[in-house]
């Protein structure tokens, strides 16, 4: 037998429905692993279950694109990079040459 769980994003306070089957619903509950007594749910529908956060507040919560960056925040980067070179660093090896 189907039955729907309903799930309240934390995030969006949205609404959403997943379909599951009855025993795997109880098979969860006892224990067993979202991935195992679901197979037939996306990682999405399995996240809702777990989580309760919907798709779309997954994607912006954990999206590491370049606009995310601060515009203010320096890039030590380079700065590294010439600090460790002369420390002794060689990337040829990975690791620093030590004179012993």
């Amino acid at each position: 037998m189907l039955v729907y769980i309903t799930t309240v994003c934390p995030i969006c306070h949205e609404e959403h429905e997943v379909g599951v089957y009855q025993d795997d619903y109880l098979r969860w509950c006892d224990g067993a692993l979202a991935q195992d007594a679901f197979p037939y749910l996306n990682a999405n529908e399995r996240e809702m279950l777990i989580s309760g956060i919907c798709p779309a507040c997954w994607d912006e919560m954990f999206s590491f694109d370049d606009e995310d960056e601060e515009e203010d925040e320096p890039d030590y980067e380079d700065e590294l990079r010439e600090a460790d070179l002369e420390m002794g660093f060689n990337p040829y090896m990975g690791g620093y040459d030590y004179d012993c």
